[in-house]
This record gives structure tokens, C-alpha cells and sequence, in this order.
């Protein structure tokens, strides 16, 4: 593993906060929320609402550079650069990728409309997404997109059950998909999937140790999440009403008692809907996530012409991708800023050469991270002066 790469993930192990418990906390303070005036907001309301000032941008911008001029200096190899083939079909693979990244889009969308059961139209759920991912890209994994979320679709006029089951079964969905897609991966490819150059599960490497302590994290988190709020909800409810009879807790204790109906009723909601609604939930999971990934391969294939088109080496580079991203998903930094630049570069480097890495990572952060900062900063001031009245203070 180079230099680099130890970098990236050294610095992602820092332990992630429960996004299931931030977003009960979110959920209590946000139940009376249901009316777009600028009064019902309390602090906790007012706190979400400031996470979208168009100064949040700076941090993330800032470690994005610092990543570019990082990679520029260790790696960028101008001769290998001059050798990439500017051509037709080089922008042809850049343009599937953006299209890919537009249905990415339109993927959560369905989602979020199915969940919600046609209560958002079409258009309200795309502008929905941009609010997801600008969250997500302008705070910690830990704090991002299911949190402000709550927060948003209680301004939508959704009840609080669905609002509460959109944002829980879509983080049950997102966390299924890794949990279960990895060990079928990792079962028909080995080691190598994990990163370039592994050639055995005993070895130690950061990557790999990383890796294995983050899945595991997500798995006890996403069984947890299933138990609770697929299989057993009154064990939540009964663990809630009793934390609101802790003396510590019993100034909460009528916020806790208002989740624990909350989160039984969002459990209810689901659990009571038809097999085609989770299919089409299920559908555009795999959607979304699948478009994710295999952009990434269409930006590989545009820069290194010379990568194979067969299925096989195309399933292991998707693959390798969902194994980035596991490791990805507990970065400290805003949409993992500055950090998932240098990642893909060292993960990626056995099919492109590390001296032009920077360039696949640039093409596909300009898109899918940077490109939604800039929808978030035009869309979201014209909502919040819709909704409140007024900029964002």
C-alpha cells in the first residue's frame, strides 16, 4: 500500500456515531414541526436549519484542493497524462457516466416517492435528493443526509409515521445493500477485491483491517435496525418507555414517550404495505447504487482506453468500488472530502496508473460530489425562503 493510501484510511478510523439514535434524537424535536412558519422552529430545528448556509461549503472545498495539490504533487505524471486519448469515445464513456449519474438520481427518487406512497410528487422528491446529498456532502457520514432529511420532509406536510418510515427503511436499504452484497463478492473474487495486491485474507494490512472493522460495524448496526423496526417494534417501544423512567432522562421523558409511538407507528406503516412496495423500494436501492458504482467504471474505461469491456474484470472493478466504499462510510470529513479523492486513486490503481489516478478522481468527484454543492446552493436558499420566509440566518 503506498503512502497515500495509508493516509486516506488511517484517517477513516474514527468511530462513527449511530445514525439510528441521531435520528430518534432528530425525530422528538421535530414531531411539532409540521408547520412551515418560522415560530414552530426550536433550537434543534434551528441548529439542522443552519447546516445549510452556503458557508458550510468552505471546509469541504478546502480538503478537496488540499487532496487535488496532495495527489498532484506525489503522483501526477504529466508524460502518462499527455498520453490520454482525448477522443470521441473517451467523452462518449463521460457522458454514460453522467447519464448513469442522473439515473442515480431518479433511482432515489422512486424510492423516496414509493416510500412515501405518491404523498411527494415527482418533483418534490428530486429536489428532496439534492437536500440528501448536499447534506451529506457538507457534514461527517455520522451527521449527514437521514438527519436533515427528518427535518425536511416534516416540512413537506408528511405525518410523522412517514416521515419516520422514509428515513429509517431507506437507511435499512442502503446499509442491506453492503451487508449483503459483500460476502457473495468477497466469496467469488478474494483478497484481491479488497485492495490491489492482497493476496490473502491473513494479511494484515490497514486496507483490510479497516475494512473488516467497519463491516462489522455496519452489520450489528443494520441487524439492530432490522430487529427493531421490521421484526420486534414494541422491543424499541418498551426500551424507549423505559429509558423516559431514568431519572437522569425524565426531563425527556415526554419527547421519548412521543418517539416511541413515533417509531412503532413508522414501523407499522411499513410493515403492513405489499410485497410490490418493498420490491420497488428494493428496486431503486439497487438502482441508485448500482449507477454509483458503475460510473466510476465508465470514467476508468474513458481515461484507460485499454481497460477490458468483459463482464468478469467490469463486475470485479464494481466490486472493488462497494469494498472503497465500506471503508468510506465512517470518513470524519464533510462527504469524505479531500479523503475519498485520495482513496480511489490507490484503490483503482491496478487499472489506472497511480500518475493519472488524479484524473479519474477529479471527473468523478466534479460530478458526484461538487456538482451537488451547487444544486444544493441554488435550490436550497429558494425552499428555505418559501418555507420560513427569510434566508438562512
Amino acid at each position: 500500500m503506498n503512502d497515500s493510501s495509508c493516509l486516506i484510511i488511517g484517517t477513516m478510523i474514527a468511530p462513527k456515531i449511530s445514525h439510528g439514535f441521531s435520528i430518534l434524537i432528530i425525530s422528538s424535536t421535530t414531531h411539532n414541526l409540521s408547520h412551515p412558519t418560522n415560530e414552530s422552529l426550536d433550537g434543534e430545528g434551528q441548529k439542522i436549519l443552519r447546516s445549510f448556509r452556503l458557508s458550510r461549503l468552505i471546509l469541504p472545498v478546502l480538503l478537496g484542493l488540499s487532496a487535488v495539490a496532495f495527489l498532484f504533487y506525489k503522483q501526477f505524471d504529466l508524460a502518462q497524462f499527455k498520453q490520454i486519448q482525448w477522443t470521441t469515445k473517451a467523452f462518449l464513456w463521460i457522458g454514460l457516466s453522467f447519464v448513469l449519474l442522473i439515473l442515480r438520481h431518479f433511482s432515489y427518487a422512486f424510492r423516496l416517492r414509493t416510500i412515501t406512497k405518491g404523498a411527494l410528487t415527482w418533483r418534490k422528491c428530486l429536489e428532496m435528493i439534492v437536500f440528501w446529498e448536499f447534506s451529506s456532502a457538507v457534514t461527517p457520514t455520522s451527521k449527514g443526509g437521514p438527519l436533515v432529511m427528518l427535518f425536511v420532509l416534516t416540512k413537506e406536510k408528511l405525518s410523522a409515521g412517514q416521515t419516520a418510515a422514509a428515513v429509517f427503511y431507506t437507511t435499512i436499504c442502503d446499509s442491506g445493500f453492503f451487508v449483503l452484497s459483500l460476502p457473495f463478492f468477497l466469496m467469488f473474487y478474494g483478497p484481491p477485491m479488497l485492495y490491489p495486491g492482497m493476496t490473502s485474507f491473513d494479511d494484515v494490512t490497514l486496507a483490510s483491517s479497516v475494512f473488516f472493522a467497519s463491516y462489522t460495524m455496519m452489520v450489528t448496526y443494520w441487524l439492530a435496525l432490522v430487529f427493531i423496526m421490521l421484526i420486534n417494534p414494541a422491543s424499541a417501544k418498551k426500551l424507549l418507555h423505559w429509558l423516559g423512567s431514568v431519572s437522569i432522562l425524565k426531563r425527556f421523558s415526554g419527547r421519548i414517550t412521543r418517539l416511541a409511538d413515533e417509531f412503532e407507528a413508522a414501523a407499522l406503516e411499513i410493515r403492513r404495505q405489499p410485497w410490490p412496495y418493498h420490491f420497488r423500494i428494493i428496486l431503486g436501492t439497487l438502482g441508485a447504487w448500482t449507477c454509483k458504482f458503475f460510473m466510476i467504471n465508465c470514467l476508468i474505461i474513458a481515461i484507460v482506453p485499454t481497460t477490458p469491456l468483459d463482464g468478469a474484470t467490469q463486475a470485479f472493478i464494481y466490486a472493488r468500488l462497494i469494498a472503497m466504499f465500506v471503508i468510506m462510510a465512517f470518513s470524519p470529513t464533510p462527504g469524505g472530502a479531500g479523503l475519498a479523492e485520495i482513496a480511489l486513486a490507490g484503490f483503482i490503481s491496478d487499472y489506472v496508473p497511480t500518475g493519472i489516478g488524479l484524473v479519474v478522481a477529479l471527473l468523478w468527484r466534479g460530478m458526484a460530489y461538487y456538482g451537488y454543492l451547487i444544486l444544493g446552493a441554488i435550490i436550497i436558499p429558494i425552499w428555505v425562503r418559501a418555507k420560513f420566509g427569510k434566508p438562512i440566518a
